[in-house]
């Protein structure tokens, strides 16, 4: 009866349904989520110098445009790993990172050469370009 009431009352008066928000909230905010997955949040760890306090903060990004560099959504992604203990996981990410820094430069040179042919609309070349650059990654 009671629940009822209650329910009848939050549609009524537009109040808040606390078990409902509860669950949205433990939903959105847990780190499986869809919510932190985007890959536009940023997480970081702050840990005092003497290692007795830290605090986690994640933040986002209000720039729809800006698009994520490759190598900090690897980070993340590896950051997640080890915090979910995915070891197997964080060394394929690890791998992957380490080949991305080394061959960095390379990559730059061509996408900016990939980039031309797809202005003068080389495709046969950008296919080319594209396919040099993902075995690169």
């Amino acid at each position: 009866m009671f629940f009822e009431v209650k329910n009848k009352l939050i549609k009524k008066y537009k109040m808040i349904n606390w078990d409902e928000f509860d669950k949205m909230f433990d939903n959105m905010f847990s780190f499986k989520s869809d919510f932190f997955n985007d890959n536009n949040w940023t997480k970081r760890t702050y840990k005092s110098p003497d290692g007795k306090y830290s605090f986690t903060y994640m933040s986002k990004g209000f720039n729809p445009n800006q698009k994520s560099d490759e190598l900090d959504i690897l980070k993340n992604e590896l950051e997640k790993a080890v915090t979910e203990q995915e070891f197997e996981k964080a060394v394929e990410l690890r791998d992957k990172i380490k080949k991305l820094e080394k061959n960095k430069e390379k990559i730059s040179e061509l996408q900016k050469k990939l980039s031309e042919c797809v202005e003068k609309q080389d495709y046969e070349k950008a296919i080319e370009y594209r396919d040099k650059i993902n075995a690169l990654k």
